[in-house]
């Protein structure tokens, strides 16, 4: 299993275990004006269906009022016609929704601070969007003018805007008071790139919020997915003290270069990719490694899982790695990745001068501790 599956499995498992109980009256009265009669639906969010709470018949005004129960603070959603919807975070009590039919994802909420914050987010998180959208269409038109000097400008700003939307969303998930809030912050995270935080979210989030099941068994399924996983990968990857497997791919010049072709050396062969969080965070001590022990008969071999090919080029190039890099392009279905049971990145295998591996996962002190020991 992919981590990337992880989180949308628990989020199933969560809402549809948690919607099964009854709890707290609550009640939603809202005020649309300027929108048409109509029929209004309330409804709990799953991942993969939504349950239903209560509909009604607004009035001619716009005036409509719904009520359900809850075992605790949970995710809904208002549906009009049109595919317009309103999102809340509800527990219990009188919750007041306003706004014009004409620009209804401004609309306001009261009775509810949960409800209201997670409003501003979401507006938060869609300006984010929206700027993402508009580099994304300077890069297409730069790249089919054949301005590279732009394109790149545009890429940098893109990264950037992205890394800043993960950190935004990321101290949200840390910051809110609600439970209901923070969890579904964290699965709009790319598990892929973000294990490390989303790890340290689930170390602290029971802590947090000792009193919502929801939470505890959002964490419960997560370890045990995590479990299953480690298992799988266990079995999936080549282990240590097992020869490397050997596949050729295509380096960043065009020549075809294989893993059985740095025998005579020390090799760390690295997994990762340009829009990898923690990968870029990591490089730095690869670097650092490389330049170390380069002259020690070591080297490094950078296989990406990028499918974009000037992200790929452009990250080289801004994080310094120097070493030979290989790839096919084709993101998770990268057949290096599949060969060596690659389940999340950064990865790594560390392989003596004779092709067998001999350490994988180095991160940080722990590398040069090998490195050290390897190359006196």
């Amino acid at each position: 299993m992919k981590i990337k599956q992880i989180l949308i499995l628990l989020l199933t498992l969560v809402y549809f275990s948690s919607c099964s109980e009854k709890g707290n009256n609550f009640s939603v009265i809202g005020d649309i004006t300027n929108m048409p009669e109509q029929q209004v639906i309330l409804e709990e969010l799953g991942t993969k269906e939504f349950i239903l709470v209560d509909s009604t018949m607004s009035d001619a005004k716009g005036h409509f009022e719904l009520n359900g129960n809850a075992a605790e603070e949970g995710r809904y959603r208002l549906r009009f016609t049109g595919g317009k919807i309103i999102l809340l975070t509800i527990e219990k009590g009188q919750v007041k929704v306003a706004a014009d039919w004409n620009a209804i994802e401004q609309y306001t909420v009261s009775g509810s601070v949960a409800s209201e914050s997670f409003r501003v987010y979401l507006n938060t998180f869609r300006n984010y969007l929206n700027d993402l959208n508009t580099l994304q269409i300077v890069i297409d038109s730069m790249t089919a003018r054949g301005n590279d000097s732009m394109t790149l400008m545009a890429q940098n700003e893109y990264q950037e805007k992205s890394i800043q939307m993960t950190r935004f969303i990321e101290k949200y998930a840390d910051t809110t008071a609600s439970a209901a809030n923070a969890l579904f912050a964290v699965q709009m995270l790319n598990p892929a790139a973000e294990m490390d935080y989303i790890n340290a979210f689930m170390g602290g989030v029971e802590r947090r919020f000792p009193k919502s099941k929801a939470v505890k068994e959002y964490v419960k399924a997560f370890n045990e997915m995590m479990k299953a996983q480690a298992k799988e990968e266990a079995v999936s990857g080549p282990a240590i003290g097992t020869m490397a497997p050997d596949i050729t791919l295509t380096s960043t010049d065009g020549a075809q270069v294989a893993i059985s072709s740095f025998k005579g050396k020390y090799v760390l062969v690295d997994f990762w990719a340009s829009w990898c969080g923690p990968c870029r965070r990591e490089n730095p001590n690869v670097v650092e490694a490389y330049n170390k022990f380069k002259d020690k008969n070591f080297t490094v071999l950078g296989i990406s899982l990028d499918e974009d090919r000037s992200k790929w080029m452009q990250a080289i190039e801004k994080d310094k790695l120097t070493w030979t890099h290989i790839s096919d392009l084709k993101g998770w279905e990268s057949a290096a990745g599949r060969l060596y049971g690659v389940q999340s990145i950064p990865a790594n295998f560390l392989l003596d001068p004779q092709g067998k591996i001999i350490a994988r996962d180095l991160r940080e002190e722990d590398l040069h501790s090998m490195l050290a020991e390897l190359l006196k």
